[in-house]
């Protein structure tokens, strides 16, 4: 073990103060252009997905952006600019030849040249370096390679000249650098990111220098970096002037200092003082991990890693994060989304903000980022804000809507046609009003708030039943104010159940500022509107990258939407897969068709994955059983017990047991214990709470399992479970599953395929109608596997029994700024007419009118239509209806917003 203590203190400075190098990353480039004919766009790297959805082509032979039916206006902002030559004027190509390590000064860093143009110029720029190169490196003379395990890319590098009597940074020439080259050059990032030996073998490889030549040029490269990082440097960018290329005002010696002073101060400690070498000879640890680095607090320390070298795709996404572009990044199960999201936050020492799915994600990714990023879950913002004075509520029993009822009033029941809603009912629906305004974006209770009950008659029916709901709803609003669960004599009783989305809610209407530079928003495609009004919020101060996975959005049966399908971001996607191998990647991609999402994934090629049915009789073990339900989940529990095998499940069997105890002393016509069941006389009580009322939803599916097994069963098999440590199975369903991953993975019994359904093109053909929400969840249940995976009853999909189509459900809801949008129909009612006690009575009385069920309810008022357009902006804005490219979900969605804006 080598140690290159001679520039010790360069390491610690820069190892610890990552970001320094923000020129690092993979580049497009466009040969010199054969067909002039074109109407060439100059579209910068990671702007490339953006101009690719508005309709921008590539020409593979020229390497660059065309406008395919000019003049397109979406793609105006790409115009291209004159050429700049090959030469720059002033440019000497005599500086800064061959391979050697070219250290910026430290009091430079964070104002190059990039940060001098815009985006579109420095594309300009490229063009003719690595044109003229023939598109080689001018150092080792090798090609750009693309392959995934070379990963080889050309880069644009600067070479400087510095005048030591005059304070001069001068830019004498632009040069092409393979990544490696580049790599090289920028010695202290490769040391940052764990690469140190790859950048020396290779320095050592491309000038055919033995490891001492090496480690002595290194050394004078500390030295000469040192003495320049004593004084500041006035910046000389003539050559890029004299080209034509405009410039932002470069700023002056004292400002750059003060720039790369401001942006390395934040957490960053003090650097150390080595002691001096006395060996004789200069040398340098093989790999350094940054010193640990301590929170303010005192108590969470983590030390910097090394990691895998980046993906092209991760290269992208840390370039455009350093760009200062905002983020949406479309992430396959397995493609390395947590470590792209570490190597965005390495690249500043400004604070940030990593909001996670739920507690445990939180705490892993705390104990991975950089200490100035802390990793929290929203509802622990929110309860840190105001929702610790409601813990009195949160932890009071579970009370059933019958006896809620009298309590807002409700004492007669409502008949809508054959529908009859009991007060229990009518309770019940105020309740989950409440809910669905929590998980919105609005900022007052309204009638589209109210959930459609089955079997009303129609939507006028609707519309009356939610006028009398929405004042119920309110009311309970009120009640829910209250800290301490007593009212204060403003109609408030303090005595409705209270919950997490409570709190969370009454903090978002507080418009909450974030204290942060950038905002990090993990599994944005189950993301409700009430988070995601906070997130785009903070837009004014802070720079927004959201990451996740569209073909994972699971939760949208409980309120939960995809919010990157239409963020106005940078559209980036990682598709290879670090999880498994090739054949798991296959079999994932053979159900993502079917989600509606264009991202397909490739396999790890270190990892060898297989498809098959396992022999558990002859010893084959899965390491983890999904299902569908939890009652197959339960089933499969029993199953291996039975076969002798240690076995857990996954969330634990705790709550299912305490439940399976109540439901035996209620059972028996005894009180429970049961700290949230105290109040229920019954178990029917609870059966009904958790069947209809939507403060018990969370029950119904251990209320499921104990009618359906019985508890004597219940309790048997959860007093064989296992800890998870100690057990060879783990069982889940696919929902728990999500975010986790097994060697080796069995899928249950309990995915049937979808039913045969009439083709209604071809009379007498069958087809299966496959419902993206059943697609998306089996592909989050085949990528938990690592090594092997056994399909077990989603082998169907190798052999469909009909053709596969896609079913869009023809009533899904999306909620947006507070509107709910149904198929073709958009009921955005005010709070007037039509509602009330008085209108269910006047339309009990008169009857249906069919001439009342409109398709679209028609509201004149501007600012709502403009809410409507606005909340239904996809990138098909700038395409027509009919484009077939568009899925056909956005083009009914894009007929429906055309027709309403030519109407209205």
């Amino acid at each position: 073990m080598r140690s290159w203590t001679v520039f010790t203190v360069f390491i610690d400075t820069l190892g610890r103060r990552t970001g320094c190098v923000r020129t690092f990353g993979e580049v497009m480039v466009a040969r010199p252009d054969r067909s002039p004919d074109r109407c060439w766009l100059d579209v910068p790297f990671v702007e490339k997905d953006v101009a690719k959805a508005a309709g921008a082509r590539w020409d593979a032979r020229a390497r660059r952006w065309f406008d395919p039916a000019p003049p397109t206006a979406a793609l105006a902002r790409w115009a291209a600019r004159p050429e700049v030559p090959q030469v720059l004027p002033g440019e000497d190509r005599t500086v800064g030849d061959g391979l050697f390590v070219d250290l910026v000064p430290s009091s430079c860093w964070f104002t190059n040249v990039r940060s001098c143009v815009d985006p579109a110029d420095w594309e300009r720029l490229r063009r003719p370096v690595l044109g003229r190169t023939g598109y080689r490196c001018e150092a080792c003379g090798r090609g750009e390679d693309r392959r995934p395990d070379i990963a080889r890319y050309l880069d644009v590098h600067e070479r400087w000249t510095y005048d030591d009597a005059t304070g001069v940074q001068t830019l004498r020439r632009l040069v092409c650098l393979c990544s490696g080259c580049h790599l090289v050059t920028h010695f202290g990032y490769a040391n940052v990111q764990g690469r140190t030996e790859e950048a020396l073998t290779h320095l050592c490889t491309v000038n055919s220098w033995t490891e001492e030549q090496a480690v002595a040029h290194i050394a004078e490269a500390i030295r000469t970096w040192e003495q320049r990082s004593a004084r500041t440097w006035e910046l000389d960018l003539g050559i890029l002037t004299a080209a034509g290329i405009g410039l932002r005002r470069p700023p002056r010696a004292q400002e750059r200092a003060q720039i790369a002073e401001k942006t390395l101060a934040h957490d960053t400690p003090a650097p150390t003082t080595p002691a001096p070498d006395t060996t004789g000879s200069p040398s340098v640890p093989r790999q350094r991990a940054a010193a640990p680095r301590t929170r303010a607090a005192g108590k969470t320390t983590r030390k910097k890693t090394p990691g895998k070298p980046l993906t092209g795709e991760q290269r992208a996404a840390v370039e455009a994060f350093t760009a200062g572009y905002d983020l949406t990044i479309q992430a396959g199960a397995g493609a390395g989304k947590t470590s792209t999201l570490r190597a965005l936050a390495a690249t500043t020492t400004a604070r940030g903000l990593y909001l996670a799915f739920n507690k445990s994600i939180a705490t892993e990714a705390g104990a991975s980022f950089p200490p100035s990023v802390q990793a929290v879950t929203s509802h622990s913002l929110a309860y840190a804000a105001l929702g610790h004075r409601y813990q009195a509520r949160l932890n009071a029993p579970r009370i059933p809507s019958t006896d809620l009822a009298p309590v807002l009033g409700i004492d007669t029941p409502l008949t809508f046609g054959e529908r009859r809603v009991s007060t229990t009912g009518q309770c019940a629906a105020a309740q989950k009003t409440v809910l669905n305004f929590c998980h919105s974006a609005d900022d007052t209770i309204s009638r589209h708030h109210v959930p459609h009950l089955t079997g009303m008659p129609d939507r006028r029916a609707h519309r009356i039943f939610a006028g009398i709901v929405v004042d119920y709803a309110r009311r309970i609003w009120n009640d829910l104010q209250h800290p301490d669960g007593t009212g204060d004599g403003d109609g408030g009783t303090g005595v409705f159940p209270f919950s997490h989305d409570h709190y969370f809610k009454m903090w978002a209407l507080t418009e909450p500022r974030l204290d942060c530079a950038f905002l990090l928003l993990d599994e944005a495609q189950d993301t409700n509107p009430a988070l995601e009004k906070i997130f785009r919020d903070q837009r004014g101060h802070a720079q927004l990258v959201m990451v996740g996975d569209s073909a994972q959005a699971i939760y949208g049966w409980r309120g939960a939407r995809d919010v990157m399908t239409d963020f106005d971001g940078v559209g980036l996607t990682l598709s290879r897969s670090f999880r498994f191998g090739a054949a798991i990647a296959d079999e994932a991609n053979r159900w993502l068709p079917y989600t509606g999402q264009t991202l397909r994934l490739t396999g790890n090629p270190d990892l060898a994955s297989t498809i098959g049915t396992l022999d558990e009789a002859g010893g084959d073990v899965p390491d983890a059983v999904l299902c569908r339900t939890n009652g197959g989940a339960m089933g499969e529990v029993m199953a291996l017990l039975a076969a002798g095998r240690r076995v857990a499940l996954c969330g634990g069997g705790g709550p299912l047991r305490a439940l399976a105890l109540a439901a035996r002393d209620l059972q028996a016509g005894r009180p429970t214990n049961h700290p949230e069941l105290q109040l229920f006389t019954s178990w029917d009580a609870v059966g009904d709470y958790a069947e209809h009322d939507p403060a018990g939803h969370d029950l119904k599916p251990l209320v499921d399992i104990i009618d359906r097994r019985g508890v004597p069963a219940v309790l048997t098999t959860l007093e064989q479970l296992s800890a998870e440590p100690d057990a060879e199975v783990v069982v889940s369903t696919a929902h728990k599953a999500k975010g986790r991953e097994w060697p080796v993975v069995r899928i249950a019994g309990d995915f049937p395929p979808p039913p045969l359904q009439p083709d209604p093109d071809t009379p007498g053909e069958k087809i299966i109608e496959l419902d993206p929400d059943y697609a998306r969840l089996a592909y989050v249940a085949v990528t938990r596997a690592q090594h092997h995976l056994d399909p077990g009853s989603l082998d169907w999909i190798h052999h469909p029994p009909a053709a596969l189509r896609t079913r869009h459900p023809p009533h899904s809801t999306q909620h947006h700024t507070g509107l709910r949008i149904g198929t073709i129909d958009i009921d955005i009612d005010t709070d007037s007419g039509g509602g009330g006690i008085g209108g269910a009575r006047r339309y009990q009385a008169a009857g249906h009118d069919p001439a009342d069920s409109q398709d679209l309810h028609h509201d004149r008022d501007p600012q709502r239509i403009g809410e409507i357009l606005a909340a239904h902006r996809t990138c098909t804005a700038t395409r027509h209806p009919t484009d077939p490219t568009i899925p056909a979900e956005a083009r009914r969605w894009a007929r429906v917003m055309t027709g309403l804006a030519s109407r209205w």
